[in-house]
């Protein structure tokens, strides 16, 4: 259970970093199953970078039941429950991959817009949880964060004319995404709150607001980058229309979780 300090640091930041939640075995016994979906390419719910290697798995549950495990374990169920004070469901789930050379960026954006607009979410009484797969050094291309920038909400977005009458899936997936955040902006909340980056030892997890400003460089180093993200949406806060994305992607069943 986490500390009250804890919890008011998420609450003023946007963002809560556990070291080494996981031991090196769990990650690796994760790890291990990855190779089932090199296998699956054809899939639609694994999209992959032009050069054919995989960047993101949605639902892998559905094909490696293995990983179904992860998003009920207490470590991280528990701690979801009480930085958005409300019992939960599985929104979204997916895993990154960042190959070693080819792993391409992600641009700066806030990822409730996306469900918001897209999926019919009112308010933002989600939580995303990534959990570092490999150790994860600068040079990597992981995650980095602005501190406090969920406070403000949605913010403007840039537009993108080529994008706007686009609701294909690969939008919110690729280095072209629908939704994303004015350079400006970004460059005003970093130079006021700084910026953040999530490297740390396998097994280390972040646990972050749908409204916080975020982005990743492109992995040119010759180490791979995975991750699992997993979203928790309130089970008080449930789409208000079905969403036209697919079941992979946005989840259909908003029943509470429980621990294992």
């Amino acid at each position: 259970m986490l500390l009250k300090n804890q919890i008011e640091f998420y609450r003023e930041n946007g963002f809560l970093i556990l070291d080494t939640v996981f031991s090196d075995a769990e990650i690796e016994a994760y790890n291990k199953k990855l190779s089932v979906f090199e296998n699956h390419k054809d899939k639609p719910s694994v999209v992959c970078e032009s050069n054919g290697s995989i960047r993101s798995i949605f639902a892998p549950e559905k094909q490696e039941p293995y990983y179904l495990n992860l998003v009920r374990d207490k470590h991280i169920l528990k701690v979801s429950e009480q930085l958005v004070g409300d019992n939960l469901y599985l929104y979204q789930y997916k895993l990154n991959i960042k190959e070693a050379f080819v792993g391409q960026n992600w641009e700066w954006h806030q990822d409730f817009p996306f469900w918001h607009f897209g999926d019919g979410i009112k308010n933002p009484e989600l939580i995303s949880v990534m959990i570092l797969l490999n150790d994860v050094a600068s040079y990597q291309g992981p995650l980095i964060l602005i501190p406090k920038s969920h406070s403000e909400g949605i913010v403007s977005l840039n537009e993108k004319p080529h994008l706007e009458n686009n609701n294909d899936l690969k939008n919110s997936l690729n280095t072209d995404l629908k939704y994303n955040i004015n350079d400006e902006l970004v460059k005003e909340f970093a130079q006021k709150n700084d910026i953040v980056t999530f490297s740390g030892k396998k097994g280390s997890v972040l646990f972050f607001h749908p409204n916080l400003f975020h982005a990743s460089n492109t992995n040119v180093s010759p180490f791979t980058r995975n991750t699992a993200i997993i979203t928790y949406n309130s089970v008080n806060n449930i789409p208000e229309k079905k969403s036209p994305r697919p079941d992979y992607v946005c989840y259909p069943d908003h029943t509470a979780l429980t621990t294992l």
